[in-house]
């Protein structure tokens, strides 16, 4: 019991106390009646004050109550307000909220076009002879990537809520084009990991659609292939983004205007080593001067652009040093599929795009912004604002673009590499010839020197049998000699004798 619980008490007693001294006193004057008559009515009123004293007590713990659980629904509703559109006073987009969060999917999902995912690869039909293998999947019934509508009072989240995508048939339609990914488990679901390529429907029955490649596969993407079972089928390539690579709960700040970005999540992504990101490319091999160029421009994306960094990368936080206008809608307008988004002075002829008002945007001294190099630099020759802290900002890819290329290189690569094969192979027989030539002529070789071995052993026996030869000539010719000058000398002697029994 609490003190205010204790004084009631000491005063009831106390009346009480007063009562019958009074009673006992006035009782004689009074008479029987009017004496039971005053306790009656003191008992009344002490039962009426103890039932509005009770009354009120249960009044007054029900009104704190009451005080205490509005406090709490008004602490809740802050905070449903405040988890559902984020802070109202804080101009920036928080997108962990979810009618930002919703609208940003709603705006990203207008031209993605549909998604199935967790669509199951299925035995595909034999193909024909000379045609490219076929391959059949089994798709989900529903498309994946429909939105959630945001609630009615997202408008007060900063901006009126981006219309949620109807709904449409999850059928694909035979000859349309699609691109497929293989999907692995994560923490979160389903995720597309690999690029599988580009396919064509070939037929859609009740859901399993057959998908014939509009090209070659190389044998990464076969080995994919086998290795997934389930497949996630994109009507339109996944559009690139700065803020798709920032790390998860990262929030734009100073020097990382797109919030930061986790290296290490990134190279896992890219398939190449974290350490690249800091590497020196003076002292690395060209192989690993592309992958780290790559790691690099995703890792520095929104931060402090380093030196030497092109203009097509570049940025500037610029700073307005007058009041300047800006007219960033085109009068021109037309659906995004027959052109694009802008026109070629870079303002917006998308009707979704374009702002309620005709008014040209207007900055006020003092505003600071981030520009594009050629936007700032254009900027600053009229005078209006300031360069300050040069930013990198990585020029998007055209995925769609870049996977035709590839496949482009790729296939080229492969008539290279079967040219080169069948020169290799030309080069390997002449070779082959030239090794079957030599090993002959060594053979002749060996054979020419045996037969030169053998025509030395003959000369020298020649040689001796001649030299032999020559000094019996020399030795017949002067014995020829002696004896031609005998015969002369005779022959002279027997003219004489002639001539003396001629004349005697």
């Amino acid at each position: 019991m609490d003190i205010f619980g204790m004084l009631v008490w000491l005063v009831v007693l106390i009346s009480l106390v007063v009562f019958i001294i009074l009673l006992v006193k006035g009782f004689k004057a009074w008479g029987t009646a009017h004496t039971i008559l005053l306790t009656i009515l003191f008992i009344e009123s002490w039962t009426f004050l103890f039932f509005a004293g009770s009354v009120t007590h249960q009044r007054v713990a029900l009104t704190k109550s009451h005080d205490i659980l509005m406090e709490k629904v008004a602490k809740l509703t802050k905070q449903v307000d405040l988890e559902m559109l984020g802070d109202r006073l804080d101009p920036s987009l928080n997108l962990e909220k979810f009618v930002p969060l919703s609208n940003e999917v709603n705006r990203l999902a207008l031209e993605r076009g549909r998604v199935w995912r967790g669509a199951r690869r299925q035995a595909a039909p034999p193909a024909k002879q000379g045609e490219p293998t076929m391959y059949a999947v089994q798709l989900p019934p529903t498309v994946s990537n429909l939105p959630v509508a945001p609630p009615a009072d997202a408008a007060n989240a900063g901006g009126a809520a981006a219309p949620a995508v109807p709904a449409v048939d999850s059928a694909l339609t035979p000859e349309s084009v699609v691109y497929a990914f293989g999907e692995a488990i994560s923490p979160v679901g389903l995720l597309p990991t690999v690029y599988l390529g580009e396919y064509v429907v070939v037929a859609n029955t009740n859901g399993l659609a057959t998908l014939r490649p509009t090209a070659p596969l190389s044998q990464v993407q076969q080995a994919s292939i086998n290795a997934n079972e389930t497949w996630a089928i994109y009507e339109v390539v996944p559009i690139d983004s700065h803020i798709a690579f920032a790390a998860e709960g990262s929030k734009s700040e100073e020097d990382a205007i797109f919030g930061r970005m986790d290296k290490n999540k990134i190279a896992e992504l890219l398939g190449v080593d974290p350490a690249l990101a800091d590497a020196d490319l003076l002292q690395l091999s060209p192989k690993d001067v592309a992958k780290a160029k790559l790691l690099q421009s995703y890792v520095n994306d929104g931060g402090r652009a380093p030196e030497k960094t092109l203009d097509s990368s570049l940025g500037y936080r610029v700073t307005f040093t007058k009041d300047h206008s800006i007219d960033v809608d085109s009068q021109e307008q037309r659906n995004a599929m027959e052109g694009g988004y802008y026109d070629l002075s870079g303002r917006s002829v998308d009707a979704r795009l374009k702002r309620d008002v005709d008014e040209a945007v207007m900055f006020k001294t003092g505003d600071t912004y981030v520009f594009d190099a050629a936007a700032a630099k254009e900027l600053d020759k009229l005078g209006v604002v300031t360069l300050g802290e040069r930013i990198f900002i990585r020029p998007l890819n055209d995925y769609e673009f870049a996977f035709r290329d590839t496949r482009r290189l790729t296939t080229r690569a492969r008539q290279d590499l079967l040219l080169i094969s069948r020169e290799l192979d030309e080069v390997s027989r002449t070779n082959t010839v030239a090794l079957e030539q030599e090993l002959k002529r060594s053979e002749e070789n060996t054979r020419l020197k045996m037969d030169k071995s053998q025509y030395d052993k003959e000369f020298a026996v020649i040689s001796e049998v001649a030299t032999s030869l020559e000094n019996e000539v020399q030795t017949k010719t002067k014995e020829l000699d002696e004896l031609y000058g005998s015969i002369i000398d005779l022959h002279e002697r027997l003219v004489k004798r002639s001539r003396a029994q001629a004349n005697p």
